[in-house]
């Protein structure tokens, strides 16, 4: 059983999906392709995107000429989308549904995917069993979680400069605290996704880098687009500005005025089902 995350039911992706879909959704591209070439996907491939978000991997996978599946908790995420397949003129199934208990049947899919997702679930074994499940023999699947944060420089001052205002003003907010995030460890990763009875597992590195115009651009960029600070936005409600403005002065004084240049550094464990 995996520690519960704030992260873990649908409101704080509900609140940050417009902003998310504008602000990360082009970086995180990255990893996407990155995963699509190492399942082979292409004309034809079945694949099942889970915790799929506003669509990063599944658009895609169907620009590839995947039959493509999407699984997402939060209806906004699943109407962003929508809205994006349907402005490509892409064929995409779209779900709400819970990833740890798919309305999807045994081995209907060649490669199964869940980007920065699966890592939130209140019991990620399950998640890892569901993604084993609807996987056909010699299936793979690959799941990305976040590297420690202190790979990440400029990351690690944002997000422990959050946590050390949250925890002053008597909240917590899902940030990573002591820079670590669930499956931010290989060996980790590769057991859990063993124990889901995957075989030939193996962890990779990517990474990718967001530009940043000043520290001001980064700290906007991640109180409109990060759901632990935009769930905090939320629960802070008249304290925000105040809050804002301290986090901004924060930031400033470890990173200066910027321009800044933040590398997103990820794990992609992979595994096939035997």
């Amino acid at each position: 059983m995996s520690v519960a995350s704030p992260l873990a039911v649908p409101e704080p992706w509900d609140l940050v999906a417009p902003e998310y879909v504008r602000e990360l959704m082009p970086v995180f591209e990255t990893f996407s392709r990155d995963a699509l070439a190492r399942a082979d996907v292409g004309q034809g491939t079945r694949v099942v995107d889970v915790a799929a978000g506003p669509g990063t991997l599944a658009l895609l996978a169907a620009e590839r000429g995947a039959r493509v599946t999407a699984v997402d908790f939060s209806a906004r995420m699943i109407g962003a989308l929508r809205e994006h397949a349907a402005a490509r003129r892409l064929e995409i199934e779209s779900l709400v549904g819970d990833g740890m208990a798919m309305a999807l049947p045994d081995r209907a899919f060649d490669a199964a995917f869940s980007m920065f997702g699966l890592m939130f679930f209140p019991d990620r074994a399950r998640g890892f069993r569901e993604l084993h499940r609807v996987l056909v023999p010699a299936g793979r699947a690959v799941v990305s979680s976040w590297v420690p944060m202190e790979r990440s420089p400029a990351m690690n001052v944002v997000y422990k400069s959050f946590a050390e205002l949250m925890t002053a003003n008597g909240g917590g907010g899902g940030a990573p605290r002591d820079g670590m995030m669930p499956l931010s460890d290989p060996e980790t990763c590769r057991r859990e996704m063993a124990g889901a009875g995957f075989v030939d597992v193996a962890v990779h590195e990517v990474s990718a880098d967001a530009r940043y115009a000043s520290t001001a651009a980064l700290v906007d960029a991640m109180a409109r687009s990060s759901a632990p600070v935009v769930l905090a936005r939320k629960a802070l409600g008249e304290k925000w500005g105040g809050f804002e403005r301290a986090f901004l002065e924060k930031v400033t004084a470890e990173l200066g005025t910027g321009p800044q240049v933040c590398t997103f550094n990820a794990y992609l464990t992979v595994g096939t089902r035997r």
